[in-house]
């Protein structure tokens, strides 16, 4: 995982890597505009794949809310939330420079 992210880092050291990319992240503010994007793509690509369980759920339609699917609606709003934080962290990283001052490739 660490090399997917950029690091070079041992084997041992990579969960130290991950949780300082979490710090980071909380310091910049990416999982809030992570989150902002989430609710905006996450709500059109609901109402886009469960359209009649959506509006029914907002005009307190009952039997409409019965068939929304739960695990779709969660699953609609995470990935836009990782693939948000990813590109975020990524651009982060490459934008570090190494001890030398030289650019991470």
């Amino acid at each position: 995982m660490c090399k997917s992210i950029g690091f070079k880092a041992a084997t041992g050291n990579c969960f130290a890597k991950v949780l300082d990319l979490h710090c980071t992240a909380i310091r910049l503010g990416i999982y809030s505009r992570s989150g902002k994007t989430a609710l905006v793509v996450g709500s059109l690509l609901n109402l886009i794949n469960q359209p009649q369980a959506v509006l029914g759920l907002l005009s307190l339609d009952y039997p409409a809310i019965q068939r929304l699917d739960v695990v779709k609606a969660l699953l609609t709003y995470s990935v836009p939330f990782l693939v948000a934080s990813y590109g975020a962290l990524t651009a982060v990283v490459h934008n570090q420079t190494d001890s030398q001052g030289q650019p991470f490739p």
